[in-house]
């Protein structure tokens, strides 16, 4: 993903503020990493207000050395233990739209890498079903040990969220979330500001309504 230091305006500003002042500390300025307390993360706006994605990266790319393939499954990740301190990953087990088993594999070199990226379910399945992950789990499925790693696919949780609205009777700047306050006991406290998040009344469903976070009724 491309991400940038985003401009600390008067809305964000303030936000950080209150969240230093009500004890979440310390200020760890601008960063992307995870770390307590008080901190500004990256944005996907530039300075511009131009939206960018991970996309943007092929521009840099070679695309004589890019090989895309459409409707592929990966299913299991190849080690290799000979020779090495530890398991490396040099390859993949992959199908194709009509079933049919391929195999890819890194070129020599420093430079190469298998990026897991399966989502939060989808990616500690992968690791399994490749030999990483609880001895006994894996060992009660048949399916051989590459590395004992107790916490793949544990601890899973929902992260529900809960808002509160503040109206301002005067306009206020649009920004979305910039600043975090991360404590120790699990949560994030947030801020974002605008016409997005303004209340209406819905004539629809005769309740107060709060934008982008409030239940959307089927049409």
């Amino acid at each position: 993903m491309v991400a940038f230091e985003p401009p600390m305006l008067q809305r964000q500003s303030t936000v950080r503020d209150g969240l230093l002042e009500a004890g979440i500390t310390p200020y760890n300025s601008f960063t992307y990493d995870h770390m307590y307390g008080t901190k500004i993360g990256g944005t996907i706006f530039d300075r511009d207000e131009h939206r960018h994605t991970a996309a943007d990266l092929l521009q840099y790319s070679n695309p004589d050395g890019l090989r895309v393939l459409l409707h592929a499954t990966v299913g299991r990740i190849l080690f290799r233990q000979t020779g090495a301190a530890r398991p490396v990953a040099h390859g993949v087990v992959f199908h194709d739209a009509a079933g049919v088993r391929h195999r890819a594999y890194l070129n020599d070199g420093a430079k190469n890498e298998i990026v897991v990226c399966a989502g939060a379910v989808g990616s500690p399945q992968l690791l399994m079903l490749s030999g990483v992950g609880p001895r006994d789990h894996l060992e009660s499925l048949g399916i051989e040990v590459v590395v004992d790693q107790p916490m793949v696919g544990q601890s899973m949780s929902d992260n529900p969220m809960n808002a509160i609205f503040v109206p301002s009777p005067t306009p206020v700047e649009v920004s979305l979330i910039q600043v975090v306050g991360i404590t120790r006991f699990g949560s994030f406290i947030e801020g974002a500001s605008g016409s997005n998040f303004a209340s209406h009344y819905s004539q629809i469903t005769r309740e107060l309504r709060f934008g982008m976070f409030s239940a959307q009724v089927p049409t």
